[in-house]
């Protein structure tokens, strides 16, 4: 029986106090697994966006070669997973464990792929900073099994910080661990596990064929204050002088020195399968979603390219066109009109260097530039401001505004500037709830001789 949203009961409460974790079962739907899991895959593209996407991302070397070890420091970047870790179900229960208000402390994502490492025995408290008590949910996004490598817990929270391996910072002292009974915590998506942050635990090696990916959410109590910015500014600015391994023998991902992954000797090559990439977004469920007032990011992408077709525009621009939004459907920054933007969460960069890893300049260009574009437009023609979208209008507000005249003329001498402009006035005409398109895959033979040529 699923738990009630933001609900723990007595029971609860006192099971987790006692053990030092607790287990929910089946409180997930598979409609929000779906879209975590499709969020998750944003997260791994991420990883792969040439000069590096948003968020932390730490690979490690397997028998099958590089890979992905772990993703964090994402909510800035994606408002979907924003909301879902910090509002809401989860941090109404994990306020419950507390027994008061929580805030988000940290987020990461464990991809464990097959061959992944896992982690010695150890507490994650020696780790997390500036607060000495926090509690995680794990959110499994795969079967966790022993064979894949879940979760092995031991009671020992109520004693602190147990005794550390000299040799290895957050690592429980051997004879420690050898007292200690361990159980294997196996769970399936749609479960949650909390645990307490000095409980013991540790994983093994995914033996399986597929990924064991796994969101873990870290939470403290909110009169201790939010330290999340803090936290990520003090572990990057210590892995960039300390460099990513622990002596050149195992991968550096936490404080802790409790992974167990070989340093990868490069990242891994990025997927190639861009066009079934690019059709599995714009026909998948995120592209339904309302690009503005009338339409959706599907229509409206197909929009654009039918004009830009009809204006007899090059390949090139027409794939510009098409694609330029992509940047919302990896960002889930897709917000309801009447809600106000948090922020700008630069769709154009991110979208761009996306597709930096199959298409040329030609194509990435004007996708980078087209904000930049409305924002010259406004500045350089009279009565454009006025022929702006609701929508538009929103976003222009928090991307900066008119271009200053230098910012202006700055603009004209960038290459690809021109087919930027041209993709904005094809931006803002495909607004038509009323329009017939042919499908994305019409474009299919297009976008395959760009990412040929």
């Amino acid at each position: 029986m699923a738990v009630p949203q933001g609900v723990v009961s007595a029971a609860e409460r006192e099971s987790f106090r006692r053990d030092g974790w607790l287990i929910q079962r089946g409180v997930l739907s598979s409609a929000r697994l779906a879209q975590l899991q499709r969020w998750v895959d944003v997260v791994t593209d991420w990883a792969e966006l040439v000069g590096g996407g948003p968020g932390m991302h730490h690979f490690e070397q397997t028998d099958a070669g590089p890979r992905l070890a772990r993703s964090e420091d994402l909510v800035p970047n994606h408002a979907g997973l924003r909301a879902f870790i910090s509002e809401g179900q989860l941090l109404d229960t994990v306020g419950g464990l507390f027994g008061e208000p929580a805030v988000l402390f940290k987020e990461k994502i464990n991809h464990k792929q097959p061959g992944g490492a896992g982690f010695a025995p150890h507490q994650d408290a020696p780790a997390y900073r500036f607060v000495d008590h926090h509690i995680s949910c794990m959110v499994p996004l795969d079967p966790s099994t022993r064979t894949s490598g879940c979760l092995w817990v031991a009671r020992g929270h109520g004693a602190g910080v147990l005794p550390m391996d000299p040799e290895r910072h957050g690592c429980i002292a051997q004879d420690v661990v050898d007292s200690l009974e361990w159980v294997p915590v196996e769970l399936l998506p749609g479960d949650l596990l909390w645990f307490d942050s000095y409980l013991p635990h540790r994983s093994e090696t995914n033996r399986s064929d597929r990924s064991r990916r796994a969101m873990y959410l870290t939470y403290n109590a909110l009169q201790q204050g939010d330290h999340r910015e803090r936290y990520y500014a003090d572990k990057r600015r210590e892995f960039a002088a300390a460099g990513d391994t622990f002596g050149g023998e195992r991968v550096r991902i936490s404080v802790n020195d409790d992974f167990l992954g070989r340093p990868a000797a490069q990242a891994p090559a990025p997927r190639r399968r861009p066009v079934q990439d690019l059709f599995d977004r714009y026909e998948g469920p995120d592209a339904l979603q309302l690009y503005d007032e009338a339409v959706t990011e599907l229509s409206h992408g197909l929009q654009c390219a039918e004009l830009a077709a009809a204006e007899g525009a090059p390949p090139a621009w027409i794939a510009a066109a098409l694609l330029h939004d992509v940047g919302h459907l990896l960002i889930g920054d897709l917000f309801p009109i009447d809600e106000d933007l948090p922020k700008d969460f630069q769709h154009e960069e991110v979208g761009a260097r996306y597709l930096e890893r199959w298409f040329d300049a030609e194509v990435t260009e004007p996708v980078r530039l087209h904000v930049a574009a409305k924002r010259y437009l406004v500045t350089r023609r009279p009565g454009y401001f006025d022929t702006l979208s609701p929508s538009s209008v929103r976003s222009l507000a928090v991307q900066g505004g008119p271009m200053s005249e230098a910012e202006a003329l700055a603009f004209e001498a960038l290459p690809g500037h021109e087919g930027a402009v041209k993709v904005r006035i094809w931006d803002d005409l495909a607004k038509d709830a009323e329009a017939r398109c042919r499908p994305f895959s019409a474009w299919t033979l297009l976008l395959t001789a760009l990412v040929q040529g």
